[in-house]
């Protein structure tokens, strides 16, 4: 089997817009970890309860609604983290003089051909 080789960059700073989008997608996919998980439970649960404001749910409509506000909510909430923590962020990458990220990256030439045949 064949060992992926990965790019190593060192991240000094990041564009607050790139934070949010990094935070909210992170959020998204642990909303959706955590909505499947109780979607599962509800399921298993007959007498599964929401409570939308005044707006009371029971058994599957219930287990529907956590499937489907969850991970709007994680990404919600991640917006807003991600607003408060950038500042700490941008303070510890300097303090660190950066952190190293390994993965696949496309840099900026790449982003050139997008949508070019």
């Amino acid at each position: 089997m064949e060992k992926k080789s990965y790019d190593r960059v060192t991240l000094k700073s990041l564009k607050i817009s790139s934070y949010i989008k990094l935070c909210v997608v992170a959020g998204l996919a642990i909303g959706l970890l955590v909505a499947i998980f109780q979607f599962v439970i509800a399921l298993l649960n007959v007498t599964a309860t929401a409570n939308i404001g005044s707006i009371v749910l029971t058994g599957l409509p219930a287990a529907l609604m956590i499937l489907i506000i969850t991970p709007f909510l994680t990404s919600f909430y991640a917006l807003f983290f991600s607003l408060i923590s950038y500042p700490p962020l941008l303070f510890l990458l300097r303090k660190m003089n950066g952190i190293v990220l390994e993965g696949v990256f496309e840099g900026a030439e790449g982003n050139e051909n997008e949508g070019n045949p």
